[in-house]
């Protein structure tokens, strides 16, 4: 059975929580290809879940390429993303994710600057990290000229009452609710506001 946390992954935009100021900015902008975005925030926190609603605005899901390793982006794997910048699918365009991209090496940000350099409208970008995989990038010289491409997002981290209220209506619709909405607030502090480890607690029956 798939797990909680992936059944109930956002599907679209009004199923986002917690993130209302940026979700009405991102769907504002997330209409059109050729760009690049930056995202990050606690982990748990909606992500994932954005990068793949840029996506599904931007692009087919055959065209969509999603690196959850940065180590997938091998030089020969980077030489063949100049493809998508030279020749238009046949469909709305092409979309790359590359999660916990502070992982990315030097040599790989140094190959993406001139990927992500002047997108033609057809091929879109988004990259992923924690904020404290952020601040480390932040530290390193090379990756500015990275973080100046691209339309950059802070997720909100004060997502507990919004959380809570989400967690408690899929406890309810799993029959695993039997708590107060005050525990389920408690449960998503004691998880740092990480949604995935909310979900596997009620999973588990932690709120039974």
């Amino acid at each position: 059975m798939t797990a909680l946390y992936e059944r109930y992954r956002p599907k679209t935009w009004s199923e986002i929580v917690g993130q209302d100021k940026i979700v009405k900015v991102l769907r504002r902008l997330a209409v059109a290809g050729g760009r690049a975005y930056w995202i990050s925030g606690a982990s748990g926190t909606g992500k994932t879940s954005i990068a793949c609603l840029i996506a599904a605005g931007v692009a087919d899901q055959w065209a969509t390429y999603t690196f959850d390793d940065p180590t997938q982006l091998t030089a020969e794997r980077l030489e063949g993303l100049w493809v998508q910048r030279r020749y238009r699918p046949l469909g709305r365009g092409y979309c790359n994710i590359v999660n916990e991209c502070h992982g990315l090496r030097t040599d790989q940000i140094r190959k993406l600057l001139g990927l992500i350099e002047g997108l033609p409208d057809w091929v879109t970008w988004v990259f992923t990290t924690t904020l404290a995989g952020q601040q480390r990038m932040f530290d390193c010289e090379d990756t500015n000229p990275l973080l100046s491409r691209c339309i950059t997002v802070t997720l909100n981290s004060d997502v507990a009452l919004p959380f809570a209220k989400r967690a408690k209506e899929i406890a309810q619709a799993e029959n695993l609710d039997g708590r107060p909405l005050t525990d389920y607030i408690r449960l998503v502090n004691e998880h740092r506001g990480n949604m995935r480890g909310v979900l596997q607690a009620i999973e588990a029956g932690g709120m039974l």
